[in-house]
């Protein structure tokens, strides 16, 4: 069984070796998973304040006549244009912010064994694109359709699929189906556990609240990321029989 104290010292040692990068590489990161959250922000800003109207003064009547000659217009106007908007950024998350995560976790994971380059960011964009788009999408699309289940099925399964991107980061070619079996493997029996590492960095997340996302930039979230890609590694020399295994030296072969 592994350790997660020894998982988060030996992260703290590393990023104290490579500080700067890890904080830019978990900012991108930050920036990436933490859009969806804030692009729906923005559209539900965008129809409160569209919906206030702006006939405060005027009486029921004059209001709804207004409303029908004047402002449903625009109000279709802003709907096409919202949902507009909602595609370009489905397609974005899909196309981009995926390939980039998992960019961001590759650079992560090789770190320990060597300083990487920051272009290691971009290394969906060079190997086997597509299929990586391919799972990343499945995976948020079934993550998404077992929380609709209720919550605990959505999170049982967000662990589950865990190691996805990881595996698609040290492996490209790797089919979905396979990604999804190994994460399951790897999980299996160390989602609890995993769930306990996660709960202790509670006081470093209301921390970075408190600080206005300033020590999550600065500190927290590059040691999370480097603890999380600690767990990643560990569990692969545990579950050595799913048959992609490969010698330390495969990621620098790439």
């Amino acid at each position: 069984m592994w350790n997660r104290i020894e998982l988060k010292e030996d992260s703290k040692s590393l990023l104290r070796l490579n500080y700067w990068p890890f904080v830019l590489v978990a900012f991108i990161h930050l920036v990436v998973v933490g859009s969806s959250g804030r692009r729906m922000q923005v559209l539900n800003s965008s129809r409160e304040r569209f919906g206030r109207g702006y006939y405060y003064g005027y009486d029921e009547y004059r209001m709804l006549e207004d409303l029908a000659g004047f402002i449903l217009p625009f109000l279709g106007l802003a709907l096409v244009t919202a949902f507009g908007m909602w595609v370009i950024m489905i397609a974005l998350h899909i196309f981009v912010l995926g390939p980039v995560e998992v960019g961001c976790k590759r650079y992560m994971t090789i770190a320990r064994e060597v300083k990487p380059q920051l272009n290691e960011i971009g290394f969906a964009f060079k190997n086997c694109y597509m299929n990586i788009v391919k799972t990343m999408f499945l995976r948020n699309l079934y993550t998404f359709l077992w929380s609709l289940l209720f919550v605990i099925p959505g999170i049982v399964k967000a662990y589950e699929y865990r190691m996805v991107p990881y595996l698609l980061a040290e492996y490209p070619d790797m089919a979905s189906s396979e990604a999804f079996r190994i994460s399951r493997e790897m999980m299996m029996g160390n989602k609890a556990e995993a769930f306990v590492l996660d709960l202790t960095f509670i006081g470093w997340n209301i921390l970075s609240t408190i600080t206005f996302g300033l020590s999550g930039i600065f500190y927290s979230g590059p040691y999370q990321m480097l603890t999380n890609a600690a767990l990643y590694l560990t569990l692969k020399k545990m579950s050595p029989t799913f048959g992609y295994v490969q010698d330390d030296n495969y990621y620098f072969q790439k």
